[in-house]
């Protein structure tokens, strides 16, 4: 009675493993998707450092990674065209988030640099709030 219950549960779970495969029809990530993966894994990695489970280099990896990803969000997000693709961004605010990136991931990348763990926490927080957010918490602001 049990092995026929589980049966079509393992054939549906089956069936939607197949689901998550790439091919030629599958649609690739856009580069600003990449790029905010990227940011996202870099922020982590830091986060990691400051929780024991990274070393110092893979933070200062980590932070450089980050602060050469933030330099290209002009060109992943030019001003002129981010407030016709995103409802909430007006040409203004994506120039000053361009700007607010590119500053706190270059602060980021001293604190980390530095070794000065509450240095590091306190920048990381602030990259977060200030940097990211400035378009991710925008509901927030």
């Amino acid at each position: 009675m049990r092995l026929r219950a589980t049966l079509p549960i393992l054939a549906s779970l089956a069936l939607l493993a197949g689901c998550g495969e790439t091919g030629p029809g599958t649609p690739q990530p856009t580069p600003q998707a990449v790029a905010m993966r990227h940011m996202l894994a870099d922020i982590n990695q830091i986060r990691a450092y400051l929780y024991g489970s990274a070393s110092q280099a893979q933070a200062s990896g980590a932070a450089s990674d980050l602060a050469s990803w933030a330099k290209q969000v002009p060109a992943l997000f030019p001003p002129e065209l981010a407030s016709q693709e995103y409802v909430d961004m007006s040409p203004e605010r994506a120039r000053a988030a361009n700007a607010a990136m590119n500053t706190n991931a270059a602060l980021l990348l001293a604190s980390v640099q530095s070794g000065n763990q509450a240095a590091i926490a306190d920048q990381l927080a602030a990259t977060e709030k200030n940097g990211c957010g400035t378009c991710h918490l925008s509901g927030i602001k």
